[in-house]
């Protein structure tokens, strides 16, 4: 066995796991699957007719009208829940870094093969959990949990190494939504992931790279140091 390879038996995987609002989604439609048999039944076979967006007209069974919502949120949760039991990592941790792996398509828990993070522990400052403004179906104000990488050799911003105390004081975000209290290129080497899956994180950066600390950043004023349970061995988590 090469190094190499017996360095990736040794690494961890983390995956992201169900988000609150997916588990509301799934919930949704196994409820509108058990319902469907007495939707159809309820709708009969009559046939009635149909007007589309150009004002032409067309008759159908009244039963079709139960598939226009029912086939859509089938199609749109089960390709959530196909991606979220295949669980792709989003972080890998090992020996020689960390690699992360942004989604490949929002909100469906695909991620690419390639890493958007690949960095030996040497130029790893610390993993950082913060949140970024987003808005859930363009409308709804939330916030996004992601994790990011701050290098050893990070500029605060141009000519400017470290923070002043008002920028550290200031709960004002970046045009790319990263808060101005951290570090300029933290988005940049972030990937969207559940607050909780930085636990497995911090674990597997206890073991490979004590000296990198991994850190709560959500909130203003509430720093905070994520402690790794015991050590586990390599693996999906």
């Amino acid at each position: 066995m090469t190094p190499e390879s017996k360095a990736r038996e040794h690494e961890v995987e983390v995956a992201e796991r169900v988000r609150p609002r997916d588990a509301v989604l799934f919930a949704i439609a196994v409820a509108a699957m058990a319902a469907s048999p007495w939707a159809f039944s309820s709708a009969g076979t009559e046939l009635v007719t149909y007007e589309d967006s150009s004002g032409s007209e067309s008759e159908a069974p009244a039963w079709v009208g139960v598939l226009v919502p029912l086939v859509p949120l089938l199609l749109w949760s089960g390709f959530k829940a196909y991606h979220l039991l295949r669980r792709p990592a989003a972080a890998i941790v090992g020996p020689h870094g960390i690699r992360l792996f942004s989604e490949a398509f929002t909100g469906m828990y695909m991620r690419h093969e390639e890493p958007d993070v690949d960095l030996p522990w040497e130029e790893v400052a610390r993993i950082v959990l913060w949140r970024m403004p987003c808005r859930v179906l363009w409308l709804i104000p939330a916030w996004e949990a992601r994790i990011g990488v701050e290098k050893t050799n990070d500029w605060y911003g141009v000519s400017q190494r470290e923070p002043t105390e008002k920028q550290l004081r200031s709960r004002e975000a970046r045009p790319d939504g990263s808060p101005v209290r951290l570090g300029a290129m933290l988005n940049s080497r972030s990937v969207r992931l559940s607050p909780r899956r930085a636990v497995p994180i911090a674990e597997a950066a206890a073991r490979f790279a004590p000296r990198v600390e991994v850190v709560d950043e959500r909130f203003l004023g509430k720093r905070a140091t994520i402690t790794p349970k015991p050590a586990r061995r390599g693996g999906t988590y």
